[in-house]
């Protein structure tokens, strides 16, 4: 509840408090209604007087205000002083009741409201006894005192506190002794064992509100002096008060006569506290011996770290939380360029020449600290003596109770492999670009071994249907005259069938040499009807039903292109008809606004197996290569076995795919008449 109202608070001061508030209010209403518990009057439980129990409440409120810890300035301070004046309130009450009877001066509160101290309050104007008014003193300028530190770093309050437990044991140990030597103060009527329990409580919440002070934090500190006080002292107290209590009783059973009481008391006391001391020694020798054992091994183990660390090549640093470099090991001072003095303590813009750079280190070290997980980096810095790459790993430092008290680092100066890298980079990208260049090249080579090929098929196909072809009409018309002049006989007429049987295989034989060099439909009707055609003619001589699937529209494309799907339709039929064992097949031609799709699809065996679909075979090859020249591409599918196999070429439609033959002859005369104009001017000039 408190740490959400923007405080937290100790809990043994806490809890002191606690308790004198209630039994000053419990005190306080007794007076009042006069309450009995189980047949016993309450004010012989809690035997307080009125005033007594008011300024218990006062201390109690002062304590518990002192005992929290608020984050908020402005009710922190409010806090402070609202507790200075419970506290003041609380001195002035034991002030006023020991001046009253030392001095004689009546500066009491009944002497400043009488119309009060002789009302129906009567009861909580009664003089205090001067024990709990001294205590009381002691415990208002305590808790007044609170934070108060003189120039020798004491603590009043502290003394303040150990001074009021001390006063009031005196009465508690009269009352266990039945000795009380302070008569004349009515120190046995008014002081009872419970009131001074009490006051013994507020002194130790007193003590316990600043654990931090400089005699609590020994108390309470881990190293061996604390946990030695906190034994011994405790120790001693119940043994001296046990031995008193052995010799009070062997007195009073006449075991030995008092005069002797004295030097027994001294010699058991001091036989036992020196044993006790002895153990407190022999645990503070094994405390010591494990500790210079630990601070061997300590010592072993950072010798250890300061070899690797000072041998190692990589940058070794460690900084805490506002930057500052608490160590640096010699490669660190290397790459800074820096002795150690001018290191230790800096933070990142003074040891780094450029801000950017400083910044950038900064805001590194800032996301590891604030993601508290390690992090790996790669920075460019410049140093005075040239430009490295290191290439970092950050991981927080952490204490031993988890928080971040700053990063620790390793870093690898990665300049000469950064450089080979490059280097390795501009390498494989000259040799990206040559090879690409050389492939080009290939490209075209091939492009124009294709194209001198077609242009020689071309060219047999014609000198076959001009020549050969004229010659074969010309000898077949010859052949009718000589045939009509012979005569009928039976000799002549097998002969002359014969003859004419042999013409015709050699005219058909001719034409489909023709056809298979330069299909004669391709020129003159165009690519569609040419594949028509050759699909026609592929399920008449291989008997496999062959669909094609044409646009309807006029396909106006360059003359490469047209023979480059002519040849790829071709090669694919070769394909299925010897490999395929397919019983169907479909030709797919499709004309999109960018690109011209061709899909020859068949369901034959399809690839096997244990042959990968990426197999790059002879004919597949070479449709790769036509389709490659003109910046398309060839994409097998299928594969599996019995799922037949989808061959699908895309080709783009560029500038130069569609260029028509009257293109390019119009392109060749300008060049042509270019070339004239050109020779013509060269004639006149000279």
């Amino acid at each position: 509840m408190f740490r959400s109202l923007g405080c937290r608070t100790l809990s043994a001061p806490f809890l002191s408090s606690l308790l004198m508030m209630a039994v000053g209010a419990l005190a306080m209403t007794n007076v009042q209604q006069d309450l009995w518990v189980l047949n016993y009057r309450l004010s012989d439980i809690v035997p307080i007087q009125a005033n007594t129990a008011v300024a218990f409440v006062l201390a109690g409120l002062a304590l518990l205000l002192r005992s929290f810890h608020i984050l908020d300035g402005r009710a922190k301070t409010v806090v402070a002083v609202l507790a200075s004046v419970l506290a003041l309130c609380v001195a002035l009450l034991g002030l006023s009741t020991l001046a009253q009877y030392s001095f004689g001066l009546q500066v009491g509160i009944d002497h400043l409201f009488p119309r009060l101290a002789e009302g129906g309050y009567k009861s909580y104007f009664v003089k205090m006894a001067p024990l709990p008014a001294l205590g009381f003193t002691l415990a208002g300028l305590s808790l007044l005192l609170l934070d108060y530190r003189t120039a020798r770093d004491h603590y009043p309050s502290e003394y303040g506190a150990f001074i009021l437990a001390g006063v009031m044991g005196i009465p508690l140990i009269g009352h266990l002794y039945n000795v009380m030597s302070v008569d004349e103060l009515n120190a046995a009527h008014t002081v009872t064992p419970f009131i001074s329990i009490i006051f013994f409580i507020l002194a130790l919440g007193i003590l316990s509100a600043r654990p931090h002070h400089r005699l609590m934090s020994l108390w309470n500190s881990t190293s061996p002096g604390g946990p030695l006080l906190r034994r011994l002292l405790p120790n001693s107290l119940l043994l001296l008060v046990f031995l008193d209590f052995a010799i009070k009783w062997g007195v009073q059973n006449r075991l030995y006569d008092a005069d002797k009481a004295s030097p027994l008391l001294i010699l058991l006391s001091s036989s036992l506290l020196f044993i006790m001391f002895c153990r407190t020694a022999a645990l503070l020798n094994r405390e010591y011996e494990g500790r210079q054992q630990g601070e061997a091994a300590l010592a072993e183990s950072n010798a250890l770290l300061r070899a690797v660390s000072d041998n190692t090549p990589d940058a070794i640093f460690v900084k805490d939380s506002a930057g500052r470099m608490v160590f640096a090991n010699p490669a660190k001072l290397r790459l800074l360029a820096k002795d150690h003095d001018q290191v230790i303590g800096f933070r990142s813009v003074d040891l780094y020449p450029k801000k950017a750079d400083a910044e950038l280190i900064n805001q590194e070290d800032q996301s590891v600290m604030e993601s508290g997980q390690p992090r790996v980096f790669e920075s460019t810095i410049r140093f005075p003596y040239g430009i490295r790459t290191l290439h970092s790993t950050k991981a927080p430092w952490l204490n031993a109770n988890g928080e971040i008290m700053g990063l620790v680092g390793i870093s690898t100066d990665i300049t000469e492999r950064k450089r080979m890298e490059d280097s390795l980079k501009a390498h494989e990208t000259q040799l990206e670009a040559l090879v690409a260049a050389r492939t080009f090249e290939v490209s075209e080579l091939i492009g124009h071994l294709e194209t001198t090929r077609e242009e020689e098929k071309h060219a047999i196909a014609r000198e076959l249907h001009d020549d050969l072809g004229s010659a074969l009409t010309a000898l077949n018309m010859h052949l009718s005259m000589v045939f009509q002049q012979m005569p009928p006989e039976p000799k002549f007429t097998e002969r002359s069938l014969k003859i004419k049987a042999l013409l015709s295989s050699i005219t058909d034989a001719t034409r489909r040499i023709q056809n298979g060099l330069r299909p004669d439909k391709l020129d003159v009707f165009g690519v569609k009807i040419a594949i028509a055609e050759q699909a026609a003619e592929f399920e008449k001589y291989s008997g496999v039903i062959c669909n094609a699937s044409l646009p309807d529209d006029q396909l106006v494309y360059a003359p490469r292109v047209d023979i480059a799907l002519f040849r790829m339709v071709q090669e694919a039929l070769n394909n299925i008809a010897k490999h395929a064992q397919a019983t169907h097949v479909d030709v797919i031609l499709d004309d999109t606004d960018d690109e011209i799709v061709l899909t020859v699809r068949d369901n034959g065996i399809g690839i096997p197996q244990g042959q990968p679909t990426d197999v790059v075979t002879h004919g597949l090859r070479g449709m790769r290569e036509r389709a490659g020249y003109l910046g398309g591409s060839v994409r097998v599918g299928g594969g599996a076995q019995g799922r037949g196999t989808t061959i699908v070429i895309t080709i783009p439609k560029t500038a130069a795919n569609m260029k028509t033959a009257e293109d390019i002859a119009s392109e060749s005369n300008e060049e042509s008449e270019n070339a004239k104009q050109a020779d013509q001017l060269t004639q006149k000039a000279d």
